[in-house]
């Protein structure tokens, strides 16, 4: 009877507690939550914290789930800049309050010659870690065309499967407005 008590007034507050959510063209609900700091970044874009409530595609509950993330400049100056992401996810479906998957990612950008570089993992619990990292390179860049170079690494760690091969690949890559 306690626990029916508990959950009636933690219902209760929950409706009674005023929030926004903000629904996109493919059905996916999202919590605004409002993001504040002393000073704004000399240079840099702003922080951008985002809260999703969402349907990944199915019908099940297990389909859905919330995701909670943040990107944001670490550091920047006139020559280089240093981005960073994290992001935390969890299905309805699934039990206890740990993120069922998690993950982050740096960039660091050397902004003369457009040259940047990244690393980054996920994790999920019992199905192992995927790390990556790559190098973007651009090679020719004028007002109406560009062709960049990009090498890209990436493992599988742990999990049932056990620990993967490494995957490499290079992109060569041209961009023109006519």
């Amino acid at each position: 009877m306690k626990y029916f008590a508990l959950v009636a007034a933690l219902l209760a507050v929950a409706a009674a507690m005023p929030f926004d959510i903000l629904e996109d063209e493919d059905g996916g609900q999202y919590y605004a939550v409002p993001v504040s700091r002393e000073k704004r970044q000399q240079g840099g874009a702003s922080p951008v914290a985002t809260l999703s409530v969402n349907n990944r595609g199915g019908n099940a509950l297990s389909d859905s789930g919330y995701d909670l993330g943040h990107k944001g400049t670490i550091w920047s100056n006139n020559n280089h800049q240093v981005d960073g992401s994290g992001y935390a996810s969890k299905n309805w479906g699934s039990h206890g309050i740990k993120p069922d998957q998690w993950g982050g990612r740096v960039d660091y950008t050397y902004k003369p010659s457009s040259t940047s570089v990244f690393v980054g993992a996920d994790r999920t619990p019992g199905y192992g870690t995927d790390a990556s990292a790559g190098l973007k390179q651009n090679l020719y860049q004028n007002k109406n065309f560009g062709v960049d170079v990009t090498g890209q690494y990436g493992r599988h760690y742990g999990g049932p499967g056990g620990t993967g091969k490494p995957e490499a690949g290079v992109l060569l890559e041209a961009k023109g407005t006519f």
